[in-house]
């Protein structure tokens, strides 16, 4: 028995759903995975930058500051 043509094209485009749909979750997976195993080093790079902006934003203060007296 033949198989009608809607029903290939039925079947084509929910295998290539479910497929994409697969690749997408193990994608997500995989980045979760590797934010999660970076963080301390994210968080840790997060406050350095932070420590140099607040250093910057107070020593340009000071310079300001000792000009305008």
């Amino acid at each position: 028995m033949k198989t009608s043509p809607w029903r290939r094209a039925v079947h084509r485009v929910r295998t290539t759903t479910a497929a994409t749909r697969h690749a997408l979750t193990h994608r997500g997976r995989r980045i979760r995975h590797w934010a999660f195993a970076r963080r301390r080093t994210a968080l840790s790079q997060m406050l350095r930058g932070a420590c140099f902006g607040s250093g910057s934003g107070l020593i340009t203060l000071t310079i300001y500051w000792l000009t305008r007296r």
